[in-house]
């Protein structure tokens, strides 16, 4: 009598490897939220830097005769109480906005990310050193810091951009360190180390690329808070000089004609509220998730 064939034990089957969380590249099709948001900002930069020069309209400009003025071919969003063209003056604001927005953005970036990539490779007492002034100063709210800083340093459009940095800047430190912090555990910047690479290098070549999009993501982000703070103070009366129109200082002269001529704030409102929702959605097309650090270079 033949012995029946022994069965083969069951071959394990392998569990499968967990999925790798993937960056989110945005780089397709624009959604239409993003292609209005950025239709506004090209409008905007467009408006304030050409319009004024084709319609030859002063924004100081007072005229008795156009007082509290409705929308008109000669005044397209209508007039002040002055008499003043309120385009002329929202689209004169704005390059003040856009000039302390992204220009204290830019000074944060480039003191705050710096700090942070070198505090997350070196540690130690660098690290200490900066993340003890850091705390420092994200323990004061950045608004109450902010209105501190220029209600000292006084009004002009150079310290409104110091005050909003200030309070700025340790952020851009604490995102750049934790993005650097997940980068050091890569094969290929232990490799650069090993090979002898200087550090600067490694931080140029290596580290700077992989964090850009998160940098560029909140840069985004911070510029519209940086246009909100300066809207703030100019509408409180310690951001720019009076005379120099602002969304602010629009905003605070028309209030008391909030009532009886609503375009005084409408106007200066709907700019700063399109500008910075604007840059948010624009923003989204960097955000990423998943891992802190995603897609690094080899």
């Amino acid at each position: 009598m033949t012995a029946a064939a022994p069965v083969p034990a069951p071959v394990p089957t392998p569990e499968p490897a967990p999925a790798k969380r993937r960056r989110r590249r945005r780089g397709g099709r624009w959604t239409i939220a993003e292609r209005l948001s950025a239709g506004w900002l090209i409008l905007l930069v467009g408006g304030m830097l050409v319009l004024p020069t084709l319609r030859g309209i002063d924004p100081l400009d007072i005229g008795a005769e156009s007082r509290f003025a409705k929308l008109s071919p000669e005044h397209w969003l209508g007039a002040d109480n002055l008499g003043r063209d309120l385009l002329a003056r929202a689209l004169d604001g704005a390059q003040v906005s856009v000039l302390i927005g992204v220009g204290s953005v830019l000074i944060a970036a480039l003191i705050g990310v710096p700090l942070g990539m070198l505090s997350a490779y070196y540690g130690g007492v660098i690290a200490a050193v900066i993340s003890f002034v850091v705390d420092v100063i994200l323990a004061f709210p950045g608004l109450v810091l902010a209105l501190g800083l220029a209600s000292f340093l006084g009004a002009s459009v150079t310290n409104v951009m110091i005050a909003i940095t200030v309070p700025m800047f340790p952020v851009f430190v604490r995102l750049a360190r934790a993005q650097t912090l997940a980068l050091l555990e890569t094969e290929y910047l232990e490799a650069s180390e090993v090979i002898g690479t200087p550090v600067l290098s490694i931080m140029r070549r290596d580290v700077l690329p992989n964090i850009s999009e998160a940098i560029l993501a909140f840069g985004f982000v911070s510029i519209g808070r940086a246009i909100l703070i300066e809207g703030s103070l100019s509408f409180l009366g310690i951001g720019v000089p009076r005379t120099q129109p602002t969304w602010g200082g629009m905003i605070n002269e028309g209030r008391i004609y909030m009532t009886t001529d609503p375009l005084l704030i409408l106007v200066p409102g709907a700019f700063l509220l399109l500008t910075i929702l604007s840059l948010n959605l624009i923003s989204d097309r960097f955000l990423v998730d998943g891992d802190a650090v995603t897609g690094a270079r080899a």
